[in-house]
Order: structure tokens, then C-alpha cells, then sequence
């Protein structure tokens, strides 16, 4: 077996082992079982130890005994109560960006739903090509695929929506204190804690699919970040003072985004824009908004159930469906 189906195998034996803690099982038994030979299922296992995973492991026998901190799909799977979104789950240790993966996977037909995740990122991608800063261990990287049924028009709005699934994530963890920024930043303290990346295809004018991608930080020290952005990002961890089960926080995500994208081919944001404003970080304030080569000056005055900024310029009211926002700062 090559390393990928060594690190598939390692991952079936995980899903087999990981409820029954600290039950005996035989390595023949196993490899029976999964259908493979007892040294993959050997070998399987010292994978698993490298992730972190607690085992007594000898030649013939492996006992479970406590789990990683890992971003596998099994540890993933078993916090997730989802129908639809992340019942695929895929799982890497490293990639180069999950959207790209995700994309490949849906340029060749793959299933709505379909979720990707990685440990880490060597390519991790932000707005305007920016990138992501995406260190191992630490946060979480996760693409999903969804198509819906839905004019382009009306797709703007999948990002604050995600946001939103996001920041109503980060609250349990740091109640109060979460905000959004329109329309793809999870801040907290004005510090930003998750950003999200949408990105949508087409055909015949019409959406084939999204990938929706996200990047958190989540058990990250200060001092983990660069020197760069120290003063811009921060973390879960950061902020709540405790170290955060990060499988467990990517299951609540990905509950929270079933929840909100259930209901978002009918009404859009309708029956979120009460807790939108509430998140929002810009409302209220006095901003400079630049779309393309054009730039705005006004007040935040609005979201509407698009996912658009409604911003008032010289007293008329200007909707700007993107954009990148920077607050005026009060003398």
C-alpha cells in the first residue's frame, strides 16, 4: 500500500476502534474485517499514533485508549448529526487549498454535500487572491460543495451566510463577543478569527456548482501567528482561554451551515437578518467601500436578505451586493 491508502486504512480502523475504548482487538481480526493483511493494519496504526491517537499497540493486538487532536473525517464524524452536508467527508493532512480540491472534485460531478478538510494548507487562499495563513494543528481548512437551486442573482448572499453559520459556532465559545464583517470576516475584537471563500461556477448562465471555503483559528497563541499579522488575526483559543476540541468545533460548523442553507433556497437570508445585524460589525459605522476601481464613502445602514450592503452616500441610498470594506476611524 502506498501512503494515501495507508492513511484511508488508517482511518477505517480508527472508525472501527474509536467508540470501544479500551476493548482489545486483534490485529487478524481486523485485517478480516477490513479486508487487508494484518502488517497494513500494523502499519495503519502507527499512523494513527502519529496523529496523535492514544493506542497500545503490539504486533497482534490494539487497544484504543483516548482520541487526537485531528481533523480525521472519522473523529469528525463522531460529534456530526448531519442529513446532508458532510455525510462525504474527506480528510488530508496536507493540501495545497481545500477549495481547489473541492473544485477538481466537482468539475467531475461529485455529490452536494461533499465536505474536504485538511490539517493544514501550503496554498491556502483568501480574497482577491490574497492567502491564508494555514499552519497545522491548529485551525481548521474546509471546503464544502453545494448546488443550489438558485438564480446567480441570488447567490451573493452564501457568504454572509456562512459567516453567520460561523459566528453563531464561535458563540458558544466566546459568548458576546463574536461579530461579522461584511461580507466574509468572523471577527472578534476587531481581530480576525475565520474567513470565508466562495467560489462559484457556472454553465449555460446558470450555477453549477459553489465551493464554500473556510479557514479558522482556533487553538493558535499569539505568538503562532507571523509578525505580519499578530496584530490583525486572532484565535478560539486566544479569546475563551481554554484549548478547543477542533473536530468537535468543525462538526457544529457544519451543523450550523446545514441549518442555515436548508432554508436558503426559498427565502435567502429572510429568516436570518435579525441575527445578521445583530453580528454585524459595520452597521452604523461610517465606511469606505471599494469595488473594482470604484470607492464609496457613507454609513452602513443595512443588510438585505440578498446578503447586500446598504450603504447611504450624501443622504441616498446606495445597495452594493461586494466589495471590500475599511471602517473610518473616528478622530
Amino acid at each position: 500500500m502506498n501512503q494515501v491508502e495507508l492513511e484511508q486504512l488508517a482511518d477505517q480502523v480508527l472508525s472501527y476502534i474509536r467508540k470501544k475504548r479500551k476493548q482489545i482487538f486483534a490485529i487478524s481480526t481486523l485485517a478480516k474485517k477490513l479486508k487487508s493483511e494484518s502488517f497494513d493494519i500494523y502499519k495503519a496504526a502507527k499512523i494513527l499514533k502519529s496523529w496523535g491517537y492514544g493506542l497500545k499497540l503490539s504486533k497482534s493486538e490494539i487497544t484504543f485508549r483516548h482520541a487526537a487532536d485531528t481533523l480525521s473525517a472519522t473523529e469528525i464524524n463522531f460529534y456530526l448529526k448531519t442529513k446532508i452536508i458532510g455525510q462525504n467527508l474527506i480528510s488530508f493532512q496536507s493540501l495545497k487549498s481545500t477549495n481547489d480540491l473541492a473544485s477538481q472534485m466537482a468539475a467531475g460531478d461529485a455529490d452536494e454535500g461533499i465536505v474536504v478538510t485538511s490539517e493544514k494548507q501550503t496554498l491556502g487562499k483568501g480574497r482577491f487572491g490574497r492567502s491564508w495563513y494555514s499552519p497545522e494543528k491548529v485551525g481548521a481548512y474546509i471546503s464544502i460543495i453545494i448546488t443550489p437551486k438558485i438564480p446567480l442573482e441570488k447567490a451573493p448572499g452564501l457568504s454572509i451566510m456562512t459567516a453567520l453559520a460561523a459566528a453563531e459556532t464561535f458563540e458558544k465559545y466566546c459568548p458576546g463577543k463574536v461579530k461579522i464583517k461584511w461580507p466574509n470576516d468572523i471577527l472578534i475584537g476587531n481581530r480576525k478569527v475565520a474567513g470565508v471563500l466562495t467560489e462559484l461556477y457556472t454553465k449555460n448562465n446558470k450555477i453549477d456548482y459553489v465551493i464554500v471555503g473556510i479557514g479558522i483559528n482556533i487553538n493558535q497563541k499569539q505568538k503562532d501567528f507571523p509578525q505580519t499579522i499578530r496584530k490583525l488575526a486572532t484565535s478560539l483559543r486566544q479569546v475563551s482561554g481554554k484549548k478547543i476540541n477542533r473536530a468537535k468545533l468543525t462538526a457544529e460548523f457544519l451543523q450550523h451551515f446545514e441549518k442555515e442553507y436548508k432554508s436558503y433556497p426559498k427565502s435567502q437570508l429572510g429568516g436570518s437578518l435579525k441575527r445578521i445585524r445583530a453580528y454585524s460589525s459595520l452597521l452604523g459605522q461610517t465606511i469606505i467601500l471599494k469595488t473594482g476601481d470604484k470607492s464609496l464613502t457613507g454609513q452602513a445602514i443595512d443588510i438585505n436578505k440578498t446578503g447586500a450592503l446598504i450603504v447611504e452616500v450624501d443622504s441616498e441610498k446606495v445597495t452594493v451586493s461586494g466589495g471590500e470594506v475599511t471602517v473610518v476611524k473616528r478622530p
